[in-house]
C-alpha cells in the first residue's frame, strides 16, 4: 500500500512539473535583435557567374489554332450560338405521322408563298424553321426559335392567320445571333 501511495505521489509531482513550464522563457518580439545574429552581413553569394542564357528552340511549332484566336479577334465577326429553354409555336399535333409530315410541308409552302416584305422576318428569317418531333403518343409540328415569350406572342398572331389552333409551347431552342 505504501508503494502505491509513493508511486501516485511521484506521478502527481511529475505532472505538476510538466505543467509549470519554463520560468526563463524570452519573447523574441520584446528583446532587441542582436546584430551578431543577422545573417545578411555574412552572406556573400553572388549569382552573376551562374546566369544562364535563355534557351532557343530551333524547331517551328505547328498548331491548328485559328489566326483569329491567336490575334484575339475571335467573336468580333463570329455569330453566337446558344441552346436554351425557350419557346416555339405548335401548329399541329397528331397520332398519325404522315398527317404531321403533310402539315409540316404545308407550313413551309405557306411561308414561301408569302411575299418577303410581308413576313415577320425578325422572328423567322427567310426560311420558316419547322420541327417535327415525336413525343409519345403524338407527332408535333412546331415552328420558330424564340428566346422571349413576348416575341413568340407577336409571331403567334401572324401564324394564327393560317393555323388558328396554334399556341406557344415551351421547348429547347437554338438561338443564333
Amino acid at each position: 500500500m505504501r508503494s502505491v501511495l509513493l508511486g501516485a505521489l511521484l506521478v502527481v509531482s511529475v505532472v505538476l512539473q510538466g505543467c509549470s513550464g519554463a520560468n526563463n522563457a524570452v519573447d523574441d518580439e520584446r528583446t532587441p535583435r542582436d546584430e551578431s545574429t543577422d545573417v545578411r552581413k555574412f552572406e556573400d553569394f553572388d549569382p552573376a557567374p551562374y546566369e544562364d542564357d535563355p534557351t532557343t528552340i530551333g524547331v517551328e511549332i505547328v498548331h491548328s489554332v485559328p489566326e483569329s484566336l491567336m490575334n484575339s479577334t475571335a467573336g468580333r465577326d463570329a455569330r453566337s450560338v446558344r441552346t436554351i429553354q425557350g419557346f416555339r409555336i405548335q401548329i399541329h399535333s397528331s397520332l398519325d405521322k404522315s398527317a404531321a409530315v403533310e402539315k409540316e410541308e404545308f407550313a413551309r409552302e405557306w411561308w414561301r408563298s408569302i411575299p418577303e416584305d410581308e413576313r415577320p422576318v425578325p422572328f423567322f428569317g427567310s426560311e420558316l424553321p419547322t420541327y417535327l418531333r415525336y413525343v409519345e403518343p403524338y407527332y408535333r409540328v412546331r415552328v420558330g426559335d424564340f428566346e422571349h415569350r413576348g416575341d413568340a406572342e407577336t409571331a403567334l398572331e401572324f401564324i394564327r392567320t393560317m393555323f388558328p389552333g396554334a399556341f406557344i409551347a415551351i421547348d429547347t431552342v437554338t438561338i443564333v445571333r
